[in-house]
């Protein structure tokens, strides 16, 4: 999409960091289970068990973080196609007009060139049907 942005660019971005956040909970998880599956007791034990949860929770927010990224992502990406779409329509409503102006230019000659074939002498009182076909045509 060139210089307003790619919006499917930023869905593939999202995509692939809503896939690491689910990566990395994944990770916090086994992590997780892994210090429950541990048997041994002592004060030494206790302090492992604590310190995984703690650290499991702060991945935990670090996964929520990259999963709101991601979301943020979408959105943008999303708000990128709407104003896209009006940039598009904007476009679209421009050309018609210069199309119109352009197709109106050719008739317009037309209507010149139908005043300028009947052009009345110097001073002639016609000049004043002429100025009126001018000023209808919004030339004058």
């Amino acid at each position: 999409m060139g210089w307003y942005g790619d919006p499917e660019a930023l869905d593939a971005l999202a995509a692939e960091l809503a896939q690491r956040a689910r990566d990395v909970r994944a990770a916090g998880a086994e992590h997780r289970r892994g210090a429950e599956r541990a048997r041994w007791v002592s004060d030494a034990a206790a302090a492992y068990r604590r310190q995984v949860a703690l650290d499991c929770t702060d991945v935990d927010t670090a996964a929520g973080a990259m999963a709101e990224a991601a979301e943020l992502l979408r959105r943008h990406a999303d708000e990128l196609r709407e104003q896209l779409a009006e940039i598009a329509r904007a476009e679209h409503a421009v050309r018609a007009w210069l199309s119109e102006r352009a197709a109106r230019g050719g008739e317009l000659l037309g209507d010149v060139g139908d005043v300028l074939g009947q052009l009345p002498e110097a001073g002639a009182d016609a000049w004043r049907q002429v100025s009126g076909r001018l000023s209808r045509l919004a030339l004058w």
